[in-house]
């Protein structure tokens, strides 16, 4: 496969990483890592987005991946090549030797005499897709469906190969179609309920789960989901509660409402989302995350002509427009192909968002207010965020200082210090925080600050606690 095909995978991992949207990522940067092994850094993403992933959603299973090796393996019993089973023991031998690239020539050499058989269709998509192939997958499967019309499980695959691309309408067509067919089909409900899952639809996958349950009691994946949609099903309407009190308590911290406004979206509360949203850009045009998440719902909506608004002012205010990759969005824009014009505008709409930084920016507006626990929350959080942001620490330790927590100030102001030794506000701190116990380790640290250029009222106020100098030479 094309390094620029892997490329494009990773761009649109990043708009769903950046925007939080974590399940999706995922998927992204594993077709990444199928195409290119070697891409960059491509492991550590991948073990990045599956945890962030497994914290909003816990470990979703699809049934295809769940039950891979024994539904190949069933498959496989079926094949019937040149009037012998022995292909299909073959194949199986190919596939568990960790061969698969010989198994899908193996099968295309049969597909060129038997080109009309099912199951070595079902086989060599799902080889495809385990690959990370998925437009040959595709391909696979829509002969399949052209040759079997009304074949669920046909349907079923065809469906999780356009949900591992993210194309959420597309595949839910054909989970749809095929659950009408089989509606008994617990593989069909589950995979459905996942696709509703990562399209953030939480109540409707719910539904799907428990009615997989119903039909199915010892469903172990089943079960696993259910109870991972439940959790977070409680966990975002916990966020919620919080969120709405602190905006109706501080209805002129933007950050909040934003912050609303997303965990509304990944409830499934779209259009108050999208109210809150609208509401947070009339007031601040220039926060540029809203438009992303705006975007975001136009586009799961179907209303790609908003959406693609709401993408092009992020792109215009970040002053993009001035690349190959904007006019190519501009020349489709204009022949109407809106599907790929936003796809490609998606590319540039990405979201430049420090999450720690968020955090200490909102907890300084508390601070400010002396709402001292609020802002602590706020500057814990951006420390487990990013552990190597010395703000973090620093801003821990002035609440702490508040709340008369000397020892545990001093210890995260080292930790600042140790993460930047030259942030002249720590020395300070630490400095005020000595004078009492250790004057000499005082004027260190008050000696270093103004050396390091601190601010003119903390350097006053550092050098009326310094040791007068000795005249005397």
């Amino acid at each position: 496969m094309s390094s620029r095909e892997a490329e494009e995978h990773f761009d649109r991992g990043l708009h769903y990483f950046r925007g939080g949207f974590f399940p999706a990522a995922l998927q992204e940067f594993g077709i990444v890592k199928s195409l290119d092994p070697a891409y960059p850094n491509i492991a550590f993403i991948v073990e990045a987005a599956r945890k962030r992933a497994e914290e909003v959603a816990g470990k979703l299973d699809a049934f295809i991946e769940e039950e891979f090796d024994r539904q190949i393996v069933e498959l496989s019993e079926q094949l019937v090549y040149e009037g012998s089973r022995s292909f299909a023991q073959e194949i199986e031998q190919l596939l568990r030797k960790g061969l698969p690239e010989a198994a899908l020539e193996k099968l295309r050499q049969a597909d060129s005499i038997v080109p009309e058989s099912k199951p070595l269709l079902l086989v060599m998509a799902s080889i495809q897709r385990r690959l990370g192939r998925f437009s040959e997958a595709e391909n696979t499967l829509l002969r399949a469906r052209t040759l079997f019309p009304k074949d669920a499980e046909v349907l079923n695959n065809l469906g999780n190969v356009y949900l591992s691309r993210n194309l959420f309408r597309i595949a839910e067509d054909q989970f749809q179609e095929a659950r009408k067919l089989a509606p008994d089909d617990v593989r069909i409900l589950n995979n459905l309920g996942a696709l509703k899952m990562q399209s953030y639809r939480l109540d409707d996958a719910r539904e799907c789960f428990e009615e997989a349950l119903a039909r199915n009691p010892k469903s172990r994946v089943v079960s696993r989901n259910l109870d991972n949609v439940q959790l977070r099903i409680r966990t975002l309407d916990e966020e919620i509660s919080r969120l709405r009190q602190e905006f109706y308590a501080h209805p002129t911290f933007l950050d909040i409402g934003l912050a609303l406004g997303k965990a509304l979206l990944f409830r499934g509360f779209i259009h108050e989302a999208r109210s809150m949203l609208n509401e947070v850009v009339a007031k601040n045009p220039a926060l540029i995350a809203a438009h992303f998440y705006l975007g975001t719902i136009f586009e799961l909506e179907g209303s790609l002509g908003k959406a693609i608004e709401h993408f092009r002012e992020m792109v215009v205010r970040k002053k993009k427009q001035n690349t190959p990759i904007y006019k190519a969005f501009e020349s489709l824009l204009q022949e109407d192909y809106q599907e790929e014009a936003l796809f490609e505008l998606k590319k540039l709409a990405v979201l430049d968002l420090d999450l720690a930084a968020s955090h200490i920016n909102l907890g300084i507006r508390y601070f400010e207010d002396a709402l001292w626990d609020e802002a602590l929350r706020h500057f814990e959080e951006a420390a487990s965020l990013n552990q190597s942001y010395p703000d973090a620490p620093y801003w821990v330790a002035m609440c702490l200082l508040q709340q008369g927590k000397k020892a545990a100030a001093e210890k995260h102001l080292l930790q600042a210090l140790a993460l930047n030794p030259r942030y002249a506000d720590a020395h300070f701190q630490l400095g005020m925080l000595y004078h009492r116990k250790s004057v000499k380790k005082a004027a260190q640290h008050l000696q270093q600050a103004i050396d390091l250029g601190l601010r003119p009222s903390f350097a006053a106020l550092a050098r009326k606690h310094l040791p007068a100098k000795d005249s005397r030479k």
